[in-house]
């Protein structure tokens, strides 16, 4: 599924009007009938809150459809009849012509005594925050206690941001139309919008064509096929140089998430100090111990980790090795002689952040996957500059540095070196915990080497990883939920999914 800009979604609106025939009255007539017959599941009766704009008119013609219906409905108008015009006019006469109950402003009576709200105030052309009785009538909306049926986006969201300037309404549902828009799933806005319903109006598809648009909803993930006939090899061997005296369950979490999203062998370079506790740990994988100082790798292991970097069919890095300089020497090091897909995480990236032209010198295909502390270190762009422009933070790193980004968040993004970024909207709140980060880059690890291009990797890792949280979350609720519970849910998720490499 496609995500449009607002200045997308009005180039398509014009040209589906001007170059392809059909009138902006059918598509405002299609909107508004969509969003009586969602809202009529809801109540009996309906205020439609109404401003000036095309938004307005979606708002006119669903009123429209529930009195035709038998529904009761009150129409609150946010503007003077004088201020509409086109389409958006020629819908309110129709509503006043029936016999539609119209006031001009607000009143908070008419609220209480309706079932459902239904916000079509504001649509993707206003700018800036809310103001006068426009917000006055946002904070009384939310208020009310009522359900809430926004049209198109919530009134007063940013339609192209995560950002709220200002008042927006709170929405129970939202019905949106054509493409989805950056400000329904990018957070703080997105708690806004509720539950987002996609519905197609007839937007000519040779208009949204014409957009060239390259960011996505995923939607799936591929898996590599498997085979009756095949061996530990066939499915790949995954290299992961991870923990530390103090983060042993990173390097565990890490590896056993490799080991169960279906490579056929891992191999874990932990610090000697901690081979026996990983070796009792992890039954499964190879233990390689390598030479330490302070509880942490020190660079005497570069030998030693150099002859098992060729083996490896994907690299792992970084998860709980902690900081230090010989670390620093060590990542440069493994960045600048791989071979394999590399995925970097938490301290692998923490170890490049002051020397992250580092990345320009790689001979491989390289992921990163930073939380939003970790993007800030790397960058330093301040963690709220990032909140509420990750989108952008994520794909100007991508590209300038030409690694695949996975920027880490409640609706987690990747953004890949060609510009495309695809955003996972799966998970839950459950999956806050210390250690899921490590599950997560465990599985694009794997995925890496069992032969997927590291891009669909890190998009697939993601998927699995939210649906596997979403399984977890299932089973124990959120309020519990414990990094390996996401583990331990990876192989059902693997199952309910099914073999999709067709779908690639």
């Amino acid at each position: 599924m496609r995500i449009a800009t607002a200045a997308q979604m009005k180039k398509i609106d014009e040209l589906t009007i001007n170059d392809y025939g059909i009138p902006g009255i059918a598509l405002m007539e299609n909107a508004g009938r969509a969003v009586a017959e969602h809202s009529a599941t809801h109540g009996k009766s309906f205020c439609v809150v109404c401003g000036k704009g095309n938004n307005g008119g979606d708002g006119f013609v669903a009123a429209r459809h529930l009195h035709n219906s038998g529904a009761t409905v009150t129409i609150l108008l946010m503007c003077d009849p004088e201020e509409l015009s086109g389409n958006a006019f020629i819908n309110f006469s129709a509503a006043k012509k029936i016999g539609i109950k119209i006031k001009n402003g607000f009143d908070e009576a008419d609220l209480a005594g309706c079932d459902v709200v239904i916000d079509a105030l504001l649509g993707i052309g206003a700018v800036g925050a809310p103001r006068g009785k426009v917000k006055s009538a946002i904070d009384a909306i939310n208020r009310s206690g009522k359900y809430v049926i926004s049209v198109d986006i919530p009134s007063g969201m940013n339609p192209d941001s995560g950002v709220v300037e200002g008042g927006c309404v709170r929405a129970n549902s939202t019905l949106t139309f054509g493409l989805f828009k950056w400000g329904l799933l990018l957070y703080p806005a997105a708690e806004y919008a509720g539950e987002v319903t996609l519905c197609n109006i007839s937007f000519a598809e040779p208009a949204i064509q014409r957009q060239n648009i390259t960011a996505f909803v995923t939607e799936n993930a591929c898996l590599t096929k498997r085979f009756k006939n095949s061996h530990k090899g066939t499915y790949g061997k995954v290299f992961a140089i991870c923990g530390s005296i103090n983060y042993t369950g990173a390097a565990y979490l890490s590896s056993l998430a490799a080991l169960k999203s279906g490579c056929g062998v891992v191999t874990l370079g932990a610090a000697d100090c901690i081979s026996d506790i990983m070796a009792c740990k992890l039954n499964e994988a190879i233990i390689i111990p390598l030479k330490s100082s302070n509880g942490m790798l020190s660079y005497g292991c570069i030998d030693a980790l150099g002859k098992e970097l060729k083996k490896a069919d994907a690299i792992l890095c970084g998860c709980g090795l902690g900081r230090s300089d010989d670390l620093e020497k060590i990542v440069s090091h493994i960045i600048e002689t791989s071979q394999a897909p590399l995925i970097l995480d938490a301290d692998g990236i923490n170890a490049i952040a002051d020397n992250k032209s580092i990345l320009k010198r790689k001979k491989c295909k390289l992921a990163i996957t930073p939380h939003i502390g970790e993007m800030s270190r790397l960058t330093g762009i301040s963690p709220l500059e990032i909140q509420n422009n990750a989108v952008a933070v994520a794909k100007n790193f991508a590209c300038e540095y030409n690694v695949i980004t996975v920027l880490k968040g409640a609706n987690s993004i990747v953004a890949l070196p060609n510009g495309d970024i695809h955003l996972n909207t799966g998970g839950n709140s459950g999956m806050a915990t210390a250690g899921s980060g490590d599950v997560l880059a465990g599985i694009i690890a794997s995925f890496a080497a069992q032969g997927l291009a590291l891009s669909q990797a890190a998009i697939s890792g993601v998927y699995i990883h939210a649906l596997s949280g979403d399984c977890a979350a299932e089973q124990f609720g959120q309020h519990g939920m414990l990094a390996s519970d996401i583990l331990n849910s990876i192989p059902f998720t693997l199952k309910k999914i099914g073999d999709t490499h067709d779908n690639c």
